[in-house]
This record gives structure tokens, C-alpha cells and sequence, in this order.
């Protein structure tokens, strides 16, 4: 609630030329509440990913929904989802070695907690090079890196890996005492099994701007502010869903159930919500080549591009070495370079780190802002649950996984 408010905290840029201010507040860093943040983090994770890690081969997106009954064991235990993705990295490797000759894929894995309707809906969005990679050498005997495309996946294809990865991750959920086994051959009986595999969007070599939007769709949040108004007089919290086959949904709801929702989404402490796997994993042998030739490929991109002077050229080369600042990212999502003074065209240098509620008053005053620290109002006492009652029915600890999705509504019977 304190994030990019100006009361709670600031600092203080300036240009060393003229003496243009710029006053810049914290951000909270919070992950899976705040969309700014949230923003920042999935263009950061794009602009590693791009700069660092990717090199210049096709790509395809895979992506694995794994049924309802699945889901709430999902969300109760975090751990069942890196096997899920352990296991989806281990079956694409092992597909695509039967395809062409190579050494390993490139993987990177998206774990995405959210439906297109605000609903808690965990599945995998993996961005995987469509081909194998393996080291070779050169004339000079040094070694390098090579790529060995893989034909386009049929039809065929894919409903073969859906049902291998169907019975190896109800197996899986098996060993780990997740479900019984009664309930995995009940599961495995289905003609309709829950499970679904999706390979449609590729991404050919050399598609840097390509890759960079399939990245940021992957590591997008879940809750965009733009889509977000809210009716004071109403009390009412109105959310326009994400366009899926041209149409979208306007989602009318409560304060409370808006942020019971918003809960819902957050994801575990201290999990990652991106894995890699295979060429890209941290001890892989083809690591190193595959960072030197995603490196090459990006200073491709930056050589091509055409900086207006000389401040703007020295400040994205500064922004390709520390991708981490803010300066960087807003850089890279709108194409504006925020530390180029207004007036003069220099580099603004950040001076001062402003904490005194004092110093904080007096400045946003000055500024125009809103002076006042942000008023919040005490929560309503809520009735005490009735005896008997074990949990409520829209709970995401609902025990009736079968007909689990989120907080949902369950029918009445």
C-alpha cells in the first residue's frame, strides 16, 4: 500500500549540467500483489532471459493444464509443482532426442498461477528451442555451439505426450502420497482425462522482438490496474477479463471477494515461479556456450538500433550492463529513457535516499502531491463460524478437490 507514494519515501535525482530535480519513490517489491512491481519483475525476467540466456534459434511455447482434481493438491503443496515441471522438461528432452541428433534443449519454465478469469488456474508455460543443442568445434579447436533443428510436432504428436505426461504425473502424485492409487486408476479411466498440452505458437530464429513478447506474455501478472475500476457509490469492484477469442468479461464483485480473489493468486514464499532446464539449467555443460552466443545475438540487436545522441546511447549501455534498475525496465516497456534531463539532454545522477517525514512533507508539498499520509479504515468484525462448520464453501482448503477451482462456487449438491 506504500508503493511508488511519494510520503512514504524518496529519491532524489538531479542533473549535474543544469540542476533539473527528479524525484523518484520506492517501490515495494512485493510479488504476486502489487501489479507495478509485478510488471517490473516479468520485464526483468525478459531482459535476462533475452540479453543472457536465449540464443538465436526457433522457439516453441509449451503449455501443460493439468485437470482440477490436480490443482488443489497444486496449491497445497508447492513442491508438486516443480515435479510437475521436472517431469515436463524430462518428456519434451526425451521427445525431441527421438526427432534430430544433439546434446539438449533449452528450457524455461513459467509457472502461471492465474486463469483468464481472475481464478486461481495453476499451469506451465515453457519456452523450449525447437531443436537440440550440443557442443562442437571449430576449425581452431575451440569449442562452440551447435543447433540442430526439430521438425514441426503433428497432432499425433502432441496427444502422444499428453497422455505420457497424464500417467507420469498421476504416478508421480502416487509416489509422493498425493493421491491414492485408487483415485489414480479411477483418473486414468477417464475417456476425457483433464489433461491438455498446447504447441501452437513458434518463434523463429533471429525473432528477437518475437521472443521478447512470448516472453513477456509468460511471465505477465496475473492483475492488470488498467482492467480495474472500482464504484464507490456501488461498492463494487469491476474487473474486465483478458480478450480470449475476441471476447472478454466483465467481472462484478464485492470488495472482499475481489480481494479474497486477488489472495488466492499469490504465490508461495520462497518458490520460484521460473525453472530452466537442459541447456539453460545452472550446471549444465552447454550453459556457458549458450549464455556467450545469447550474448552475441543481443549486442546484435543494440548494434542495429539508432540512439538519438550521445547521453541516450551511453545510458542504454549502461542500462545493458545493470538490467536491474528501474530506469532500465522503463526503458525497455515504454522506449523512453527516464534519467535524460528534460532541459538539457544530460544524465541524471541520483544525489539523495529521502526518509524524513519532514523532508517528505515539505517535498510533496512543493510538488503537489498529496501531503497527507494514506488513511486506512478499520476492518468490520465478522461473526464468529457456526459449531460444526469446518471450512467455508468458496475456501480453497475446500477437502472436495474433484470440484476444485479456486475459490469458485461450489453447486449445491
Amino acid at each position: 500500500m506504500e508503493c511508488g507514494i511519494h510520503r512514504f519515501g524518496t529519491v532524489r535525482y538531479r542533473c549535474p549540467d543544469c540542476g533539473e530535480d527528479l524525484f523518484v519513490p520506492f517501490s515495494c517489491k512485493r510479488r504476486g500483489l502489487c501489479p507495478s512491481c509485478d510488471s517490473k519483475r516479468a520485464e526483468l525476467t525478459v531482459a535476462h532471459s533475452s540479453d543472457n540466456l536465449l540464443p538465436d534459434v526457433p522457439y516453441r511455447q509449451w503449455v501443460l493444464v493439468v485437470p482440477k482434481v490436480l490443482r488443489w493438491h497444486l496449491n497445497q503443496r508447492p513442491d508438486l509443482v516443480n515435479e510437475v515441471t521436472r517431469i515436463l522438461a524430462d518428456t519434451l528432452e526425451k521427445h525431441l532426442k527421438t526427432q534430430v541428433p544433439g546434446s539438449m534443449p533449452g528450457q524455461e519454465h513459467f509457472i502461471q498461477r492465474f486463469g483468464s478469469d481472475l481464478n486461481l488456474h495453476i499451469h506451465i508455460h515453457a519456452v523450449v528451442s525447437d531443436g537440440l543443442f550440443e557442443e562442437s568445434r571449430n576449425i581452431l579447436g575451440l569449442p562452440v555451439l551447435s543447433f540442430h533443428q526439430a521438425p514441426v510436432p503433428t497432432d499425433e504428436d502432441i496427444a502422444g505426450l499428453t497422455e505420457k505426461l497424464r500417467r507420469r504425473i498421476i504416478k508421480r502424485f502416487v509416489s509422493l502420497h498425493a493421491l491414492t492409487q485408487e483415485k489414480a486408476d479411477m483418473m486414468l479411466s477417464w475417456d476425457w482425462s483433464g489433461f491438455s498440452l498446447h504447441a501452437k505458437t513458434s518463434i523463429q530464429a533471429q525473432d528477437r522482438k518475437g521472443l521478447e513478447n512470448l516472453l513477456r506474455y509468460c511471465a505477465r501478472p496475473g492483475l492488470r490496474t488498467k482492467r480495474l475500476t472500482y464504484s464507490k457509490g456501488k461498492n463494487e469492484v469491476q474487473y474486465r477479463t483478458e480478450t480470449v477469442q475476441g471476447r472478454n468479461k466483465l467481472l462484478k464483485m464485492t470488495p472482499l471477494e475481489f480481494m479474497r480473489k486477488v489472495a488466492v493468486l499469490i504465490p508461495p514464499p520462497n518458490k520460484n515461479l521460473v525453472h530452466y532446464y537442459g541447456a539453460l539449467a545452472p550446471n549444465s555443460p552447454l550453459r556457458e556456450l549458450t549464455v556467450k552466443e545469447a550474448r552475441k545475438a543481443a549486442e546484435r540487436v543494440r548494434g542495429n538500433a539508432k540512439a538519438p545522441n550521445q547521453a541516450v546511447e551511453r545510458l542504454k549501455e549502461e542500462v545493458s550492463v545493470r538490467a536491474r534498475s528501474w530506469a532500465a525496465l522503463l526503458s525497455r516497456i515504454f522506449e523512453i529513457e527516464p534519467l535524460i534531463c528534460s532541459q538539457c539532454g544530460g544524465t541524471l545522477v541520483p544525489v539523495a535516499a529521502i526518509l524524513d517525514d519532514r523532508e517528505l512533507e515539505r517535498i510533496t508539498k512543493h510538488l503537489g502531491l498529496p501531503s497527507d499520509l494514506p488513511k486506512t479504515v478499520p476492518a468490520k468484525s465478522r461473526p464468529p463460524p457456526l459449531e460444526g462448520d469446518s471450512c467455508d464453501e468458496d475456501s480453497q482448503v475446500d477437502p472436495r478437490a474433484d470440484l476444485y477451482a479456486g475459490i469458485d462456487s461450489l453447486p449445491a449438491d
